[in-house]
């Protein structure tokens, strides 16, 4: 499903459909971004608002109105103030997403997109958003800080950076999928999309790009000229690819600047690097690698916490999964987003108030052997305490667990080897 509509006055088009994302928490309803670019609307500037609905967030029901297609509904709720904190803006509306496939794959993979698009004055704003899903009645809130310039009258400006990722074209017209989350994490090439505004006389302008990571070092950089002998231009709109291959994970700093003979202007922007598939960020490396216990060897794991950095630890930890990697020309890692699919359903699972589910003696075992092909439970039995059984048909191998205390701790009454380990 796409739909496709028009933004700018110029021959840009939206593509704002369904497409890949990046996996949330699960209370986590939407990504939030917030941009700002020159208007004609005398005096102010327009402003963007992205909320991108992830679809396994959503509570989907069998529509009454369309065969075949399943309903989710939630309240959009945007406030926009300004300094002192009055409300200049607010806007509540009932909207849906539709799909004709739920399977937990599909709705995991995919997202959809909503804008609205502000005229504001040049000021300091805050943008309240929220989401209120019917099905769920979850409730999940975020805010922007945005700072809306005048474009129109200084001789040289850039507006806000967003992030594509995805461009294509039709009929001239080019085509982009913004990444609302700014996480660049599974695609092999993204795009930094903004426009250069010149309102004097000069003949050229040099634009400058540079991406800086988190120790502040640049990792990427490229420049082009803005020609103006044929012709004089205002909005002058600027596509930059930058591969992902070479960029470690983590935040990265954007910073672009624009320099005729006589001005120059400046701005900047962000984005991040990072896995979908890691329960933790990767800044915290000591406990992504105790997780790894269930696939990695001593030695491996002793290799990895030897690292006298943490960016050392980042490398062998991301050289590690490398190695496991199925498919290493492509940016998915099916191993390694197994292992972390089944962790973080062992923590929903299995966690409590004390500890971790993965840590859990059923979490391990889920982790190492997924989902049991068949599960016996015995909560209530006389004269006995509770107890499962968990059997693996295609590992012809069996687990019983008790629960001794009567609080839900249930462990394994013959512990697992150090042979079985999580396989590929």
């Amino acid at each position: 499903m796409r739909i496709l509509f028009t933004i700018f006055a110029s021959a840009l088009l939206y593509s704002f459909s369904i497409f890949s994302q990046i996996d949330k928490p699960q209370n986590d309803l939407f990504n939030l971004d917030v941009l700002n670019f020159y208007s004609s609307e005398g005096t102010r500037s327009r402003v963007d608002i992205y909320v991108e609905i992830p679809l396994k967030n959503m509570e989907f029901k069998k529509s009454k109105v369309t065969k075949n297609t399943f309903v989710a509904k939630f309240d959009l709720n945007i406030d926009v103030k300004d300094k002192d904190g009055n409300i200049i803006y607010n806007n509540v509306s009932k909207e849906e997403v539709n799909t004709k496939e739920t399977g937990q794959e599909y709705l995991s993979q995919n997202s959809q997109i909503l804008t609205r698009n502000l005229f504001l004055p040049p000021g300091e704003y805050k943008v309240l958003v929220s989401v209120y899903e019917l099905g769920t009645k979850k409730r999940s809130e975020k805010e922007r800080n945005i700072k809306v310039e005048d474009y129109s009258t200084p001789p040289l400006s850039i507006s806000d950076v967003m992030i594509v990722s995805r461009l294509s074209s039709n009929e001239g017209k080019k085509i982009i999928t913004p990444d609302v989350q700014r996480n660049v994490g599974i695609v092999d090439t993204f795009y930094l999309f903004y426009y250069v505004y010149k309102n004097n006389d000069d003949a050229k302008i040099d634009v400058n790009c540079r991406i800086l990571d988190n120790d502040k070092k640049e990792v990427y950089s490229k420049s082009e000229t803005i020609d103006f002998t044929t012709g004089v231009a205002f909005q002058n709109q600027l596509f930059m690819a930058v591969p992902t291959s070479d960029l470690g994970y983590g935040k990265y700093t954007i910073e672009i600047s624009a320099a005729s003979s006589n001005y120059k202007a400046e701005t900047d922007s962000y984005f991040e690097n990072v896995s979908p598939d890691f329960p933790v960020p990767l800044k915290d490396i000591d406990q992504l690698v105790e997780q790894l216990q269930y696939i990695a060897k001593d030695d491996e794991l002793d290799y990895i916490r030897d690292g006298k950095t943490d960016a050392e630890r980042q490398k062998r930890f991301l050289a590690f999964w490398k190695k496991k990697d199925p498919s290493p020309s492509t940016k998915r890692n099916e191993v390694m987003q197994e292992y972390y699919r089944r962790l973080m359903q062992a923590n929903r699972l299995f966690s409590t108030t004390y500890s971790q589910g993965w840590k859990s003696d059923m979490g391990m075992v889920y982790v190492i052997f997924g989902e049991p092909s068949n599960i016996e439970r015995h909560p209530y039995d006389m004269d006995a305490k509770p107890y499962e059984i968990w059997d693996y048909y295609d590992d012809n191998k069996q687990f019983v667990f008790v629960d001794n205390t009567g609080f839900g701790d249930y462990r394994l009454i013959t512990p697992i080897w150090d042979t079985f380990r999580f396989e590929n």
